[in-house]
């Protein structure tokens, strides 16, 4: 029999509590020399070693980072200056303060993290040293990660799986990657392996001590650490239950275990509130900038696609389904299934075990499907997670060593195949290495020059507006306004909208707090830049641009590009805000009195319109844009706005009722789109469903036109009319496709 085929003699399948009976009658000597020999140390030889070789291999990532960077260590992510610039403010007595003047903001996607770093700062790891101090942490995090792994596979199942699991852990390629980065991969890893083993530990006796202690911990960690942690507490409630019915725990003793496993989702609660009244939102920023949740994708039904896609292409890649090279051993899928099985078919509380680890691992991949940015960043979302699947592993060879006959064959078939485990997971290792130093040469060209040179080359009053927050805050000594949306709140919706709406939210900033200068990516989701510059809130050319030279190592899985925002190019643009309101009147003189504008591109100014869009078809997206015409009498005139394919409807308010409408509005409906045989110009009219004509758009080549239509008296029976603009002949093609600036009801 091979050690990991070997189990555990005593199996209390029929009791919860477990022990040596009272009384067995041992001589007197015999117990005395038991109790001499249980004070002396035992070295764990094998935790030592698998322990060693986790900080062998953490030591080799960071040597080979900073030999790649000219002798510094260089984080991968941009992001984990965002960690640290929250832990200095903490450490100074500023909670979740990002700058001094900010309000708070929930921009961390780690609030204990940023806790842990901040008590480091305040005990003087302060200047350079903070880094390397959450490089430290992070390190002695794989190295604890690695040793529970050992602890838990022998208490599952063997001291052979624990090994054979700690050694994979000490191996794995994108958990050595996050553990070094700086970020919170280590610490959420040794968490979840951490609850994971108290839960195991403390099964057998029903009373879970430490386990709602731990699981507390990992759910401040990570927003996917709620999920897990509540898996586990399923995992409390069925062995309760089970406890009670057998009569091996009391009520009391079931009702106070009941209580004191609440305190998980009581934290996590808690910190909902806490983000709540700091904020005016229990949603963390992270969430609302990068869900799928909170885009505006029109359907349910879009949602829902690109969650299933999220989740095939994870379980793909987490599964070994895919050529990425070192990601996980290939069949690592079936192979976790086997080993799921296996639990399932073993002991009775093994199966409790088996559900807990199977809602947790599949909870954690439908949470992490909801983000845009699920597999970014070498996948760091669900990297933590992945000890507990080589765990599912390791048992998964055992059950395919168990179905050889012959048990010198058996044992040949297992350590094959964990030798091929370890074989590539020992050749990958150095791949992940230069992934990450090449990442860290892309961040100090993409991100920490950039923030050097706002540092010297802008005045102490500067506002710098950037899509990467992290180094510029940390290191140009200059305010920032994070147009993501994480530091900053209020821009996680906008900046999503396009380039449009990001301005109308910069614009109603007061004026001291709006940005005087851009460090930004050239592409940035659905934001350009350049019509900005056009539009004139930006200058005519960036002051100066940084190219991102370093070579990308397999970006298909966050190479450097997903490691520094998408994007090869960061430039520095100087902004002009004078043009702000010049675009709420119309160009020309109106008939009559000016009673509603609705400015459409602004989402502010179109909720309280009741603005939508009504997409031709479902899927898309109507994403805002900006534009900007130089007038005869010399005024520039910038206004936002939406392209529409199919119509819209809005509402109009402060109407005399039995008076005519004129509705005005400022619409780009060029002749080369009227050219695609799509009617661009061309919608019907409707007041509160009742038609009211057909409206043809005027056309100009080279820019926007102002035009009006009249709503005739007898339909404006009411203060508040709905007005809607669509296709003349609905659900088919040709669609009107034109661009939407502002509307304007006068009287």
């Amino acid at each position: 029999m091979t050690t990991l085929e070997h189990d555990h003699a005593r199996d209390p399948e029929t009791e919860l509590g477990s022990g040596p009976s009272a009384g067995t009658g041992a001589p007197e000597s015999g117990r005395k020399g038991a109790r001499l020999r249980s004070l002396a140390p035992r070295i764990d030889v094998a935790a030592w070693g698998v322990g060693a070789l986790a900080l062998a291999v953490s030591l080799g990532f960071l040597v080979l980072n900073a030999a790649y960077n000219q002798g510094r260590f260089s984080p991968p992510l941009d992001d984990v200056y965002i960690h640290l610039q929250y832990a200095r403010q903490i450490g100074l007595g500023h909670f979740l303060q990002y700058q001094d003047g900010m309000p708070p903001s929930t921009g961390a996607s780690s609030l204990l993290y940023v806790l842990v770093l901040g008590a480091a700062f305040a005990l003087g790891a302060q200047s350079g040293l903070l880094l390397y101090a959450a490089v430290a942490f992070g390190v002695a995090c794989m190295v604890a990660t690695t040793v529970l792994a050992l602890h838990l596979g022998r208490s599952v199942a063997s001291p052979g799986v624990g090994m054979a699991t700690a050694v994979l852990t000490a191996l794995c390629g994108p958990l050595l990657w996050g553990a070094t980065s700086g970020m919170e991969v280590g610490m959420v890893a040794v968490l979840a392996v951490g609850t994971l083993l108290a839960f195991v530990r403390e099964q057998p006796s029903g009373r879970f001590r430490s386990t709602p202690l731990v699981a507390l911990l990992l759910v401040l960690a990570r927003p996917e650490g709620l999920v897990l942690a509540g898996a586990v507490l399923v995992g409390v409630a069925a062995t309760l239950v089970q406890g009670r019915r057998r009569g091996l725990l009391t009520t009391r003793a079931v009702v106070v275990t009941a209580a004191w496993c609440a305190l998980p989702p009581v934290v996590a609660l808690g910190q909902r509130l806490l983000y709540l009244v700091l904020t005016g939102s229990s949603e963390n920023n992270g969430v609302l900038a990068k869900s799928w949740l909170h885009q505006f994708l029109g359907s349910p039904l879009e949602v829902v696609d690109r969650m299933v896609t999220n989740t095939r292409e994870a379980v793909a890649t987490y599964g070994g389904l895919t050529d990425d090279v070192g990601l996980v051993a290939p069949g690592t899928l079936l192979l976790a299934a086997l080993g799921l099985a296996a639990l399932v078919l073993d002991r009775p509380r093994h199966r409790v075990l088996a559900a807990v680890l199977a809602l947790g691992l599949l909870g954690i991949v439908v949470a992490d499907s909801t983000l845009m940015t699920a597999l970014w960043q070498n996948g760091r979302y669900m990297s933590p997670f992945l000890p507990l699947v080589l765990l599912l592993v390791v048992l998964g060879v055992r059950t395919l060593g168990r179905a050889v006959p012959a048990a010198p064959q058996r044992r040949s078939v297992v350590v094959a195949l964990i030798g091929v485990a370890v074989l590539i997971g020992v050749v990958s290792v150095p791949t992940w290495a230069l992934r990450s130093a090449q990442q860290g040469a892309g961040i100090r060209e993409a991100a920490l020059s950039p923030a050097l040179w706002l540092r010297g080359n802008t005045p102490p009053d500067a506002r710098i507006a950037v899509n990467d927050v992290g180094a510029t805050a940390y290191f140009s000594d200059r305010a920032v306004v994070d147009m993501i949306g994480l530091t900053t709140n209020g821009l996680a919706e906008p900046s999503v909208e396009g380039t449009g709406a990001l301005y109308e939210a910069l614009a109603r900033m007061p004026a001291d707090q709006r940005p005087t200068y851009f460090s930004v990516f050239t592409e940035f989701m659905d934001v350009d830049f350049e019509d900005m510059s056009a539009a004139g809130v930006l200058s005519d050319e960036p002051l100066t641009t940084f190219q991102t030279r370093s070579p990308v190592r397999d970006a298909a899985l966050g190479g450097v590009c997903q490691s520094n925002g998408g994007c090869t190019q960061t430039d520095v643009w100087t902004a002009d805000w004078s043009v702000v309101g010049s675009g709420d009147l119309p160009d020309v003189a109106v008939p009559g009195r000016i009673v509603d504008h609705v400015n459409v591109g602004d989402p502010v100014d179109e909720a309280a319109h009741g603005y939508e869009v009504d997409r031709a078809l479902v899927g898309m997206r109507p994403r805002t844009i900006l534009r900007g015409e130089d007038r005869i009498d010399g005024r520039r005139i910038v206004d936002s706005g939406r392209e529409v394919e199919g119509g819209e409807h809005f509402t109009l308010r402060g109407l005399t009722p039995g008076v005519p409408v004129t509705l005005t509005t400022r619409v780009e409906a060029r002749e080369p789109l009227a050219d695609r045989n799509t009617q661009a110009g061309v919608v019907s009219v409707g007041v509160d469903g009742r038609g009211a004509g057909d409206w043809e758009f005027a056309t100009d080549d080279r820019s926007w036109v102002q035009d009006s239509f009249v709503l005739p008296g007898e339909l404006v029976t009411a203060p508040e009319i709905t007005v809607t603009l669509g296709p003349r002949q609905p659900y088919l093609q040709p669609y009107p496709d034109y661009r939407s600036f502002s509307y304007w009801a006068s009287q």
